[in-house]
């Protein structure tokens, strides 16, 4: 706000109200001149209320003069406008009363050529309530109105492949019992391999090898399972279980327990270990992937010389292709090849089992 600065004479006043509060009176006497100076404006007020929408001008006839106007007009007829002939005024209803243009009636012009509309675009929706028309481009029109009423159900149509739908996925094949399932990540449907595999085959303790010991020797064979050929490629998911344990005076002949694919020596599918080396202990025999093949040599029970990899969709680790036989082989392996004379490892038929299902791979 700027400010206004002139000269005056301050006279200020002293006195006590019925209820003894002081009150302080200030006056200012200034000149004339000082006082015709303009003050500074003050701070915007608030907003006023919304007006009411001004209709636009809308020509509803013609009349002599200004005494034959229409009376009894209200609200509703703001807007509309009488060309008064003897002063070629334009007489206008505010809503309440008359204003006048006067001479704002020019003379009548030439009659325009006439023209052609072309309905370019009709939309027609449930949603839309009040129907329009706007000229888009020269002799462009385009009309919205309100859908009508919902007509009677069509007949059935015919029943379409859902491998030509536009959001299935056809660029893989559907396999043996594979699942129709929705892909969030690309917003299409394709076909699964089932989550639930196939199987299972399994062997029980009399499909094992007799109890064993073995002295200066690094495996036991202990059992073998065969799969027969299957229409896709898969992948083996393995469990059971094997009482092992081994001699005290090696101490990194801990007995591991492998499922290799294909050999006694092929990639390893299942493992466990003994870690108690000189107390019989039943191993747990659970799913484990590795490239390496033969015997593990490590010579620790904390560690081992194959080592898992890290699987993806695409990975073809312990993958059996379609159409083909395999044997997965069982085996007891001692933690190290630098064996004692005197180290043992065995194992017992007992309790023994080992279970397989056989896991879809996306081909």
């Amino acid at each position: 706000m700027n400010e206004v600065v002139f000269p005056a004479r301050v006279t200020i006043t002293r006195e006590m109200d019925p209820h003894g509060l002081p009150i302080t009176r200030a006056y200012l006497d200034v000149d004339d001149e000082s006082s015709e100076l303009p003050l500074p404006a003050g701070r915007p007020g608030e907003p006023g209320p919304r007006g009411r929408p001004r209709a636009p001008w809308i020509k509803s006839g013609e009349v002599a003069n200004a005494g034959a106007l229409p009376t009894g007009l209200g609200p509703d007829d703001r807007g509309k406008w009488w060309h008064a002939l003897d002063t070629n005024s334009m007489w206008t209803w505010t809503g309440s009363d008359w204003k006048e243009s006067v001479d704002a009636v020019g003379p009548r012009g030439p009659v325009a050529l006439g023209s052609t509309l072309h309905v370019t675009e009709t939309i027609s929706d449930p949603r839309i309530r009040n129907a329009g028309a706007a000229i888009a481009r020269g002799d462009e029109l385009r009309i919205v109105t309100p859908a009508g009423p919902q007509g009677p159900k069509g007949p059935i149509g015919v029943f379409g492949r859902i491998r030509e739908a536009s959001d299935y996925d056809d660029t893989v094949g559907p396999s043996q019992n594979s699942v129709f399932a929705w892909a969030r990540n690309r917003r299409v449907f394709r076909p699964l391999p089932t989550p639930m595999g196939y199987g299972p085959w399994s062997l029980a303790s009399s499909d094992f090898a007799p109890d064993s010991t073995a002295a200066n020797t690094n495996s036991i064979e202990i059992g073998q399972i065969t799969i027969p050929a299957l229409p896709f490629a898969w992948r083996p998911r393995v469990r059971g279980r094997v009482l092992t344990g081994g001699s005290a005076s090696e101490p990194y002949g801990f007995p591991h327990v492998w499922a290799r694919l294909g050999s006694w020596d092929g990639q390893p599918v299942g493992h466990g270990r003994n870690i108690f080396l000189s107390f019989a202990s039943f191993v747990e025999i659970r799913p484990y992937f590795s490239e390496a093949t033969g015997l593990d040599t490590s010579g620790s029970a904390n560690s081992t010389d194959s080592p898992p990899v890290k699987l993806t969709p695409s990975s073809t680790v312990g993958v059996v292709p379609a159409h083909e036989e395999v044997t997965i082989y069982l085996r007891v392996e001692r933690g190290s090849t630098s064996s004692n004379p005197v180290n043992t490892i065995y194992h017992r038929q007992a309790g023994a089992y080992f279970e397989v299902y056989a896991i879809p791979v996306a081909s």
